[in-house]
């Protein structure tokens, strides 16, 4: 049985209105917020921030909501929480972005369909549909190189663990190693016969795997710029692969309906979850640590299994009928990891699932009905004082924008 969750949708640039109203009550303008559960009548309402004095004189804001059963409070300028009685919504906490790198170099309208950031955080590139890469500086969001030669659109792109190599794939069925420095293309990897899908860099980068249209995995050994192993895995596209830092298991997500773990050291599939002809598994996360897996489907469901018990989901939720387009998992201080879900109707989030319950902690706003391309995580980031330290999250949707929250 699949959980119905209701949610709230708030316009994506609701923190620059915030930010207005602390500039004077001429600035004040109100931004709207809408609020879904399946089967019931959604609210739609607008939010109204006024300035007002908090405690030893501090700038406030006031969020005075008019025309729906939605409730708002201010958290900071960046940061409030909302939630709907009417639809039993409990409180989220709804953010903005922390930073944005503009991929100013991105020529096709489609936007970002993937990108990286290096393990520190200090380069970030992004592919798009022009058969280009191109590596920014994080901080300042200068162009430090592009990355040319695939002879289709770049699908996806992935720093090596040293943050000055790159990795990618693309429609023409290949993938490319790239110096970060200077461009250059020292190795090209060909044996797909479709386009590639995804990437996995194994270890400290000797070997790495792509995924591809053709329904294999293969493992590729770098250095000698060879196939080491195929793993052919159905008729049909594998849609994504994961594989954790510090484990030889990766996770593959197939459009036939089936997720299955892969022992790259061995060679073999060694757990199958769902089955073939189950609803498309589109996005995949595997947490080694605690033993789930997690598995995006077409349907905007989420699944999460008990390693140990492949026979059915330990929890199960969706939020609506938007495909889940990425996952990630964002470790915490204490438990198991945050489940981070994207899908195609830009709806990007943050959710805690217990053995027991489903919650939504967190909501990132950035993107309005833009589908979400790919989240990325990185070690935890300085946050103001009373606000909630976490592992930052990155993410790209199909505008010319890489956000990190």
């Amino acid at each position: 049985m699949v959980q119905a969750l209701g949610y709230i949708a708030v316009q994506p640039d609701w923190a620059i209105d915030v930010g207005a109203a602390l500039g004077g009550p001429e600035d004040a303008r109100a931004f709207w917020v809408s609020a879904y559960r399946e089967g019931r009548p959604s609210i739609h309402a607008s939010v109204r921030p006024t300035a007002v004095a908090g405690e030893a004189g501090a700038a406030q804001v006031r969020l005075d909501v008019e025309g729906g059963d939605v409730c708002a409070e201010y958290v900071g300028r960046r940061q409030l929480r909302l939630w709907s009685p009417a639809l039993d919504i409990p409180r989220a906490l709804y953010s903005a972005p922390r930073r944005t790198v503009a991929c100013s170099r991105m020529e096709r309208a489609s936007g970002v369909r993937g990108f990286d950031v290096s393990r520190f955080g200090g380069l970030v590139v992004a592919c798009g549909d022009n058969g280009a890469m191109d590596v920014y500086e994080a901080e300042s969001g200068a162009h430090r190189v592009r990355l040319e030669g695939h002879l289709g659109d770049v699908v996806c792109c992935q720093f090596f663990p040293s943050g000055q190599v790159v990795l990618s794939g693309a429609t023409d069925m290949r993938l490319k190693i790239w110096s970060a420095t200077d461009g250059s293309n020292p190795v090209t990897l060909a044996g797909h016969t479709a386009a590639i899908t995804d990437t996995a860099i194994v270890g400290v980068g000797k070997t790495v795997l792509s995924a591809a249209r053709d329904g294999s995995v293969r493992l590729w050994n770098c250095g000698a710029a060879s196939l080491v192993h195929a793993f052919e895995l159905s008729a049909e596209p594998i849609n994504a692969i994961h594989l954790p830092e510090d484990t030889a298991v990766a996770a593959a997500a197939c459009e036939d309906g089936r997720v299955l773990l892969l022992d790259v050291d061995r060679r073999e599939v060694v757990a199958t979850f769902g089955a073939p002809h189950d609803t498309p598994k589109r996005a995949v996360a595997y947490d080694p640590a605690n033993a789930r897996l997690v598995a995006g489907l077409a349907d905007g469901s989420v699944l999460v299994w008990a390693c140990d018990a492949p026979e059915a989901p330990a929890q199960a939720f969706r939020r609506g009928p938007s495909a889940v387009s990425a996952l990630r998992l964002v470790p915490q201080a204490a438990g198991a990891p945050l489940i981070c879900v994207g899908t195609e109707d830009g709806q990007l989030f943050l959710a805690s699932a217990t053995a027991s319950d489903v919650d939504i902690v967190e909501e990132l706003v950035a993107y309005d009905v833009n589908p979400i391309s790919q989240i990325r995580v990185t070690p935890a980031a300085a946050t103001p004082e009373g606000e909630t330290a976490r592992q930052s999250v990155w993410a790209s949707g199909q505008d010319t924008r890489v956000c990190r929250f």
